[in-house]
């Protein structure tokens, strides 16, 4: 065994570099596979492991309207109650700059679970108060650098100007929407009232927060048969993480199809430069033969050529995707306060490093077993062009690793039915490829001698060329 490892080595010290497209190929796949899928793996632990944070208690029931107060002394005996109010709007600064954002009030129970963080460390009630004739807010942090706003400078909501008197740092309940409908600023429940964007037809949102003792869903049951008629929605924070969890699947699914597309690709180019690399070798191979090194030795010796190009290949993407991961969680945690851990991106490494290996040996095998059909008469012919052909056993032991490949690709993505449609799409596309080149193939061979060529030999010797076997 040691013989066929330096045998193996030496060899690709002296021609291995020729395969830089093998590693390339392969390292590209594996990255992309590694980024996305650490990602998602960071970004989910964290989204789920702190729900009930993010939803701002154990449930919420949200309304278009002020609750009534018999609802409200209801809920106020079976756990606490904190009420968010919150509008989108605009947002005006004095250089004359709108943004849309996300205005919220909030009562003094808030928040319920977590910590909100602010710079300087007041507290809320003291920085939205009214004071030198003046509402006070907090600002997004983000949305601050981006609109160059710093503390005591004064913006413009609905018919009010207000002064920025602190920073939001954290907000424990900030979701992953709030930069989508715009970036949270925290006022006064009478400055809201008092800025005149609550009119008819405004859209309110009225989110009341629960903490309670009790089973969530014991909860909500008893809610609506205290209260049948009511126009509103309770979710739990069990609901929100199903929800939180079905969303972040299926954009990991697609983010991780990519990936896996171009891993498929990158074995597409192994096989290419595999088989490039053994037909250059085919008279060595066939010299090996000669002096008595049989079949197995010698797949034994390209084996593991290919496990250490993989191998080497796969772990440089992989810790370029650990890298990327680590770099994605970095920037959604400056935008979403999550406590994302770097060990949760193990399994996708893992998984990744494993898919480039055997992407590689399951594209390499049909290029080894044509090159291992190589006669050793060859040798006393013209080795160049010598007809080789792959052997059925190399073929079968290919479309098994195809065939693990596709059961990896169906365990590994979040969303079943992308993986299935990535699977059930990639066959039909390779099988309509195969059918444009057969067609291809039967067109040149029925123009091959058509009189409108006559005369034109280059064109006559592309087509020809095109109805190579092999080609």
């Amino acid at each position: 065994m040691r013989f066929l490892v330096n045998l193996a080595w030496q060899d690709l010290r002296a021609s291995g570099y020729s395969l830089w497209v093998f590693r390339v190929c392969l390292m590209l796949g594996v990255t992309l596979i590694a980024a996305t899928g650490g990602l998602y793996r960071q970004v989910g632990d964290a989204l789920l492991s702190d729900t009930r944070a993010l939803m701002g208690g154990d449930l919420e029931v949200e309304s278009r309207q002020p609750l009534p107060t018999e609802v409200l002394e209801w809920m106020r005996d079976r756990g606490d109650v904190s009420l968010l109010t919150e509008m989108r709007t605009m947002l005006g600064t004095e250089s004359g700059e709108f943004r849309v954002v996300e205005v919220q009030s909030v009562d003094d129970a808030y928040p319920l679970y977590g910590e909100l963080t602010l710079e300087p460390a007041m507290g809320l009630q003291e920085i939205t108060a009214f004071r030198d004739g003046r509402w006070g807010l907090a600002m997004d942090h983000g949305l601050a650098q981006r609109l160059v706003a710093t503390v005591g400078e004064t913006v413009l909501i609905g018919s009010l100007t207000l002064e920025i008197r602190a920073l939001i740092r954290h907000q424990p309940d900030r979701s992953l929407r709030a930069d989508w409908r715009g970036a949270p600023v925290l006022i006064a429940t009478e400055a809201l009232e008092q800025s005149g964007l609550i009119t008819t037809g405004s859209r309110m949102e009225y989110e009341y927060r629960v903490r309670s003792d009790s089973d969530p869903d014991t909860w909500r049951r008893q809610f609506y048969a205290a209260f049948p008629d009511g126009e509103w929605e309770v979710q739990t924070f069990m609901d929100r993480s199903e929800r939180i969890a079905e969303t972040l699947g299926q954009v990991a699914s697609g983010l991780l199809i990519i990936g896996f597309s171009t891993l498929f690709i990158g074995g597409l180019g192994v096989f290419n430069s595999i088989q490039a690399y053994l037909q250059r070798k085919l008279a060595t191979i066939a010299t090996l033969r000669v002096l008595g090194l049989r079949n197995r030795r010698l797949a034994a010796v390209y084996l593991l050529q290919v496990g250490i190009l993989a191998g080497g290949a796969s772990v440089a993407g992989a810790v370029a995707g650990y890298g990327l991961a680590l770099a994605g969680a970095t920037i959604a945690t400056a935008r979403i306060p999550l406590a994302t851990d770097a060990a949760s991106v193990a399994p996708a490494i893992l998984m990744a490093i494993f898919l480039g290996i055997l992407t590689a040996f399951t594209f390499a095998m049909p290029a080894i077993g044509r090159a291992l059909s190589v006669d050793p008469a060859a040798l006393f012919r013209r080795i160049d062009g010598v007809a080789t052909k792959t052997p059925r056993q190399w073929w079968l032991a290919a479309a098994a690793g195809g065939a693990i490949i596709v059961l990896v690709t169906l365990l590994a993505l979040p969303d079943p039915i992308f993986g299935l449609g990535f699977i059930v799409v990639t066959g039909l596309l390779s099988v309509l490829l195969d059918r444009i080149e057969r067609l291809l193939r039967s067109l040149a061979h029925r123009f091959e001698d058509h009189p409108i060529l006559h005369g034109r030999l280059p064109l006559r010797l592309a087509i020809a060329n095109n109805r190579q076997p092999g080609n």
